[in-house]
């Protein structure tokens, strides 16, 4: 599996490097092909000390996941997102397996690509800029594709080709967004 490390503020060294790809490609047993880990490293300081900040997107078997954890330590960081993503990847192989065998059925197609991130500043106050490939799902599959992207909303395409926001709201549970036009 592959390890990049993009837009590192605070360089990760040859040996963290290899530390981070250690404690991620343990996240390799849970997918048929894992390509690649991006890691984005930034050193936060605060008032008192200096915090790392670990984002780690994992792309395998065409779905994207997501975590991000800090701590002093930059390796206690790696530490908590690894074992944050493995947790999650945990319940949501149990939670699809249960899903599936109540209804007898097998389990939903996932994305055919890979979306592409873009990060460029705007004078706006924009920092990040998303693209990614739409391509139609059933609320099943958006529902998983929430859950691993461990973003609050999903922005999906349904099986009549409409554009629909699944969202988790505060209390519990999801919402779905479907405009009318």
């Amino acid at each position: 599996m592959e390890v990049l490390v993009r837009n590192a503020e605070g360089n990760l060294s040859p040996k963290d490097r290899e530390y981070a790809s250690k404690k991620l490609g343990k996240l390799d047993r849970y997918f048929h092909t894992a390509t690649k880990v991006e890691i984005v490293h930034r050193e936060e300081k605060d008032q008192h000390r200096a915090a790392h900040r670990i984002e780690v997107t994992v792309h395998a078997d065409g779905l994207f996941l997501r975590g991000e954890e800090h701590d002093v330590s930059l390796n206690a960081a790696i530490d908590k997102v690894a074992d944050k993503m493995e947790n999650r990847l945990r319940r949501l192989k149990s939670k699809i397996v249960r899903s599936h065998r109540h209804k007898g059925r097998s389990a939903p197609a996932i994305y055919d690509e890979i979306p592409d991130h873009e990060e460029e500043p705007h004078s706006n106050g924009l920092v990040e800029h998303k693209r990614f490939v739409m391509k139609p799902m059933g609320l099943e599959e958006a529902l998983l594709q929430l859950e691993l992207s461990g973003h609050t909303f999903f922005l999906f395409q349904n099986e009549n080709g409409r554009t629909e926001l699944l969202y988790k709201k505060g209390g519990g549970g999801y919402g779905l967004l479907s405009p009318e036009m």
